[in-house]
């Protein structure tokens, strides 16, 4: 006994193309899902980034309320945390990584996955770096301040540039400033940067 015609099934070869046809698209969501993942996550590092590039701004900028005197040796100059290094100097103070104060609240210049102050080096996520210059000598100052990451998922291949930053030497490191400019910031394929720069001016306190 014979089948009819319309009770035959798909053929071995059908089967095949139907299969890799449905491989091919799911590759290809896949890979898409992949390449959104990451960009939600590089988004995600940017914003919290900016969020403490703006907190240092402002600590930069409530330090200067401390600055009440005129002149690059002024006194109160030296009671300021992180404008004391312009004292007595008559340019600029390069890089350098600003001191963590533990009081009257914690201040750190690293922070971790969630934008929390750290100074555990294993926590390490973000770190801040400050560079001081006069704009008039004595009365109003630069401030440029860089924040650095490191991405934990750079691109294929970056791992084979001379820019290459191991993620232990990033921890390590505990974000020293001449270890950052080492880096080449900007250029290392898995580290991130973020500039800004505001300007400070000594408050005026007239006796009541």
């Amino acid at each position: 006994m014979s089948r009819s015609e319309n009770q035959r099934g798909f053929t071995l070869v059908e089967v095949m193309i139907a299969v890799g046809i449905m491989t091919v698209g799911s590759l290809g969501i896949l890979s898409m899902h992949n390449a959104i993942t990451r960009a939600n996550r590089d988004a995600r590092d940017m914003n919290m980034a900016l969020a403490i590039t703006e907190t240092w701004m402002e600590r930069v900028e409530r330090d200067t309320l401390m600055w009440t005197e005129s002149g690059n040796n002024s006194n109160t100059l030296t009671t300021t945390r992180y404008l004391s290094g312009l004292q007595g100097e008559a340019d600029e103070v390069d890089w350098f990584r600003p001191d963590a104060v533990v009081l009257p609240r914690p201040e750190s210049y690293a922070f971790d996955y969630f934008g929390i102050d750290t100074t555990d080096g294993a926590n390490i996520k973000y770190c801040v770096n400050l560079k001081l210059s006069w704009i008039r000598q004595g009365n109003s100052a630069r401030v440029d301040i860089r924040t650095f990451w490191l991405r934990e998922d750079p691109a294929n291949g970056a791992r084979a540039s001379a820019n290459w930053v191991a993620p232990n030497d990033f921890r390590t490191a505990e974000c020293a400033a001449p270890a950052a400019t080492g880096w080449d910031l900007g250029e290392a394929p898995n580290v991130n940067v973020v500039f800004a720069s505001t300007v400070v001016n000594w408050t005026r306190r007239d006796a009541p």
